[in-house]
């Protein structure tokens, strides 16, 4: 019973529920994952997105083909070997509901889970986790999730992995998109982040993605030279850029 997705949000939001509730590695919690919704492993599952029409989600199915699917999700599962520490399969898929658009407890009220602050925390890992696992996904898909994160997130590691995206995309090793790296590293220099802001300033002087603006590219140049928190290298590039070396 194979459950074919349009993107990797379901599939990474199961397999974080599933992670932080049995205390998994991230590598078991995606292949069991991926061996629940019908497929060999979590590679198998992203060969697969968006490659035939999303099967609907348990919201949009009757209440038999939400049974038979839960049925099979345990079935699954069992056959893992995952330690559920004492619950049975057809309870842990009850609370579970890695099929559901918004995992429910058995009130009908929408579950708190340990991993996940707001939804747009939730949609940021999850678009900074697909986006790692799968270099040929168009990156401006995720851009409102992305941007959105940059802006509020207080994890160090995910603006790290966020400029990272930024840095691959304009170093060719994803998809040329300049509009999109030009708002990222917008944003990332937003947060004060020395690389990005000497990125913005090379794409402000070519003109790539946007129009240019040397002026501001000297500005954010001048920033960098200034500030006791720009690495020693960066700080070389920029004077040399601004020809105080």
């Amino acid at each position: 019973m194979r459950i074919y997705f349009h993107n990797a949000s379901i599939p990474t939001r199961a397999a974080n529920r599933l992670k932080y509730r049995l205390s998994l590695k991230e590598s078991h919690a995606r292949q069991v994952t991926s061996e629940v919704f019908g497929y060999r492993d979590w590679a198998d599952l992203h060969s697969e997105l968006g490659s035939k029409v999303a099967s609907a989600l348990d919201e949009a199915c009757n209440s038999a083909t939400v049974t038979g699917r839960r049925a099979y999700q345990a079935s699954q599962l069992a056959a893992s070997a995952v330690d559920l520490h004492g619950e049975s399969a057809d309870d842990f898929v009850r609370w579970w509901q890695p099929s559901a658009a918004y995992a429910q407890d058995e009130g009908g009220n929408p579950t708190e889970t340990p991993f996940a602050g707001s939804k747009e925390d939730l949609s940021f890992q999850e678009a900074l986790s697909t986006l790692a696992h799968a270099a040929r996904h168009s990156v401006g898909r995720f851009e409102q999730a992305l941007m959105t994160g940059i802006h509020r997130t207080e994890n160090e590691s995910s603006l790290r992995s966020a400029e990272s995206i930024a840095d691959e995309l304009l170093s060719g090793n994803r998809n040329r998109e300049p509009e999109v790296a030009r708002h990222l590293l917008d944003a990332l220099t937003s947060r004060g982040l020395p690389r990005s802001i000497l990125n913005l300033a090379t794409s402000l002087t070519l003109g790539d993605g946007g129009p240019k603006d040397e002026k501001r590219a000297a500005d954010l140049l001048e920033q960098l030279v200034e500030s006791d928190s720009t690495p020693d290298d960066l700080k070389r590039i920029a004077k040399s850029r601004l020809g105080t070396d």
